[in-house]
């Protein structure tokens, strides 16, 4: 009988996401990633293969997390998205100042994982760049849809497509996000997102 892996495949990956989110994908060495999750060199091969198989899984694995924090405030409440009662541009409002909060909880200024990975590997590593690619097109359609709601309710500028401000915000947004990780005070940044809201009325 094959043996029970003895380690929680979930723990492990978030462990090897932190270090990798700390320091970016060249920078970790197979030491840090053994520190990280516990675990020794053979059985990270026997569980993941290599580095950069762990790489993609724990990136994939921020993602997921990251999409359900963004369907929290853009998807639809409602089943039905005309029974929606609630405000697009308060959405857009608690999204944007929940994901600057949460880039500066813990004081590390590691920025975003995704936006430190599309940075450096996406150029030249295809299994990321897909991956990168299939999350920031699906953020951008939630996006999308909450501003031709808030363009339909009155909230938001019509003279542009929705489609087109829904790039310009996650832009503006990127741009917020990798400033973090610099010495810009949150809340100057906090500020700058409410600017961001401005562009859409």
């Amino acid at each position: 009988m094959a043996r029970l892996r003895e380690f929680d495949t979930e723990v492990v990956l978030d462990s090897a996401m932190q270090a990798f989110w700390l320091r970016g994908y060249e920078a970790t060495s197979l030491a840090d990633l053994m520190t990280a999750t516990g675990l020794k060199k053979g059985s990270i091969y026997k569980a993941f293969n290599d580095k950069h198989s762990l790489f993609v899984l724990a990136l994939k694995r921020y993602l997921d997390q990251s999409n359900a924090c963004h369907r929290q405030y853009l998807a639809p409440k409602q089943e039905d998205a005309e029974e929606q009662t609630d405000s697009p541009k308060a959405n857009l409002s608690e999204w944007l100042h929940n994901i600057i909060e949460q880039r500066g909880k813990d004081g590390l200024r590691r920025g975003c994982f995704m936006l430190n990975s599309l940075v450096e590997l996406a150029p030249h590593d295809e299994d990321v760049k897909q991956l990168l690619s299939s999350h920031l097109e699906y953020v951008q359609r939630l996006v999308c849809r909450v501003i031709a709601r808030g363009q339909t309710l009155g909230e938001f500028r019509t003279d542009i497509p929705a489609k087109e401000l829904s790039f310009l915000m996650l832009n503006l947004l990127h741009g917020l996000v990798t400033n973090s990780k610099g010495p810009t005070p949150l809340n100057q940044l906090q500020q700058q997102a409410d600017t961001v809201l401005k562009v859409l009325a």
